[in-house]
Formats: C-alpha cells, structure tokens, sequence
C-alpha cells in the first residue's frame, strides 16, 4: 500500500462520520493525486439537511475560543475548521493566523483579524494551488471574500480592526463568533446542497438563541 493510499483512506476515515459527499458538478475535476480536493465553482457538498445547526456551531465556536484562547484571526480559522465538515483541521492553516490578530499591527488601523481569518479559509477551501504554476480560480475566491466584506460593512462600517472593535463595543468575542457564522453561510451558499439565502445587505446578523455571555463583561482582546 502506498503513501497516497494511506492519506486517502486516512482522509475517508476522518469524514465518514460527518457524512460529506463531494458532489462534483465535473468528474474530470476530481483529485487524483492525493490532495486534498479544491472546491470549484458548480461543486456541492452533502451536509445533510444540519445547515443551520453548522452555523449555530460557527457562531458558539467562535465565540467560545475567542473567550477562552484570545487570537482573533486564529479563533475563526478553529471555530470554522469544526463546524464545517469540508474543511480539516490542517495544523499548517492554524499556525498560520497566529499574528494576524488586532489588524496584525499595533495600531489596528488594518484588517480586523476575523476578516483575514475568514479569508484564510475561503483561500484555503477554493483559491489557486501550486504546482510549478498557479493554478486555478482566483476569482471564486474572490467574489466570495467581497461577500464577507459587504457584511462586515453593512455590520461595522469597515472592516479595519479600530472601527470593527468601535462599533462592537469592543466585544470581540462577539465578532469572531459573527465573522465566523458569516463564512460558515457564504460557504454554504455556494457550496452547500441545499443553499442557504444570503441575508439582506442592511441586515443584521442573527443571533442563535443558545448563546449566551456575549456582552457578559469577558476582556475582549484585540480583533
């Protein structure tokens, strides 16, 4: 038995409780070689009708670890690797949030961190790869990025750390657990087999009605 064969069955055994199908919308686009699949525009995926009950896990995920841990942009990256059954908990992606909290500056005049944390996984789960060349669609990536962006500036007004932690009132457990519930929906919509609408620009968001602390007084650290 071979390395690929291992990571393959390693991979099948580590979602078969979760139920994924990969609906590819092309066979010819499927992996051959090991990787882990890239999410092309047309894909769904089975998450067997727990839609709203993966986002309630992204909000109380991501204001849980925020509260307990601290780190933004990492907290958003973890609450989204365990609610979404596309997306493994890749150490690599993890580790690799670890200073983008707080607009990754001590100023928090750039991007708030859950933003960048959503991003990360967006890029991660249907951006380009590398292979000698760029490959792929950079523009899905893209477009569903904007997405998030429209929601933060329809929330907060921007999406630059100082502004976001303002019209939060510093409650940055809140934020992370929003910013994760927005990814977990854009990916959904786009991807999901029963898609999920995307909610009026203006609206706000809403909040699962089993979370409870936010807004209990917790220091929030910098977003």
């Amino acid at each position: 038995m071979n390395l690929t064969t291992n990571r393959r069955e390693l991979l099948q055994s580590a979602t078969a409780g979760l139920a994924l199908t990969l609906l590819r919308s092309d066979a010819t686009a499927a992996e051959t070689d090991g990787r882990e699949p890239i999410l092309r525009r047309g894909d769904r995926f089975d998450v067997g009708g727990r839609e709203a009950q993966i986002i309630e896990d992204a909000f109380r995920l991501g204001h849980d670890y925020e509260r307990r841990y601290g780190g933004c942009c990492q907290c958003t990256v973890a609450a989204l690797q365990d609610a979404l059954p596309c997306l493994k908990a890749d150490a690599g992606l993890f580790r690799a949030a670890s200073c983008l909290d707080g607009g990754a500056t001590p100023t928090g005049i750039q991007n708030c961190g859950c933003f960048t944390g959503a991003g990360m996984v967006i890029g991660y789960l249907c951006g380009r790869t590398r292979d000698g060349a760029f490959f792929g669609d950079r523009q899905l990536s893209q477009e569903l990025m904007r997405n998030i962006y429209r929601r933060f500036e329809a929330e907060y007004g921007s999406v630059l750390c100082k502004d976001v932690r303002a019209a939060a009132t510093g409650d940055c457990t809140r934020v992370v657990g929003t910013a994760a519930k927005w990814a977990a929906e854009v990916l959904l919509e786009a991807f999901g087999d029963d898609r999920v609408p995307e909610p009026p620009a203006n609206a706000a968001p809403a909040t699962p009605a089993e979370i409870q602390g936010a807004g209990d007084g917790t220091p929030a650290v910098a977003t």
